[in-house]
């Protein structure tokens, strides 16, 4: 797991780094720039402010940065409908038994009887997720235009549904193809195979 280091050093070691993640919230078309006026209209309040997190998924002598760009969304009240499903060791561990115990998800000397476990990280989950809710954030400093804010087309980390708006999109896709999602943990998906 890589270390956080906040800083607002720019760009990381000379590299552009931040530079290019702005390009990568442009081409995903993570938020629309709106006048400051249009978010004082709609929320009474000002946009929320971003800062850049920068994580070293190297190490000390091999530092390897990532930079995100992350809303500083204060939570100020209790919602369990904003937790977002995630697997407990415990489901890996079974699909994993099953899969291997013969007879369950294992045919002796047939590779194609068999079952299938898939393990899915998507990059940059959270800009396929579309926004769910209005929200206005300031915009970084390598992307600042004077007099304008960012309207969320997609969710941004640090905003309080961004796993939520993602859980929303994966689940909506997986059924989509086919998949169902499990009883017990929603964000494990099964599918009958065709024979």
């Amino acid at each position: 797991m890589g270390r956080f280091v906040r800083r607002r050093v720019r760009p990381i070691n000379g590299d552009g780094s931040q530079v290019r993640r702005v390009e990568r919230f442009v081409e995903h078309n993570v938020y629309n720039k709106v006048p400051l006026s249009t978010c004082w209209e709609s929320t009474g309040k000002a946009p929320i402010g971003v800062r850049w997190v920068d994580v070293n998924k190297g190490d000390k002598i091999h530092p390897e940065y990532r930079s995100r760009l992350v809303a500083k969304e204060i939570t100020i009240d209790k919602r369990m409908d904003l937790l977002a499903a995630t697997p407990p060791l415990e489901s890996n561990k079974l699909l994993f038994s099953w899969a291997v115990t013969e007879g369950v998800g294992f045919v002796k000397g047939g590779k194609k009887g068999g079952t299938k476990l898939d393990f899915i990280d998507v990059r940059r989950a959270y800009f396929h997720a579309e926004a769910r809710r209005q929200v206005f954030v300031d915009l970084c400093e390598e992307d600042d235009v004077k007099g304008m804010c960012g309207e969320l087309v997609k969710a941004m980390y640090g905003t309080r549904d961004a796993a939520q708006n993602w859980e929303v999109t994966y689940v909506e896709f997986m059924s989509e193809v086919g998949f169902v999602s499990g009883k017990a943990t929603p964000c494990v998906f099964s599918t009958k195979r065709e024979s």
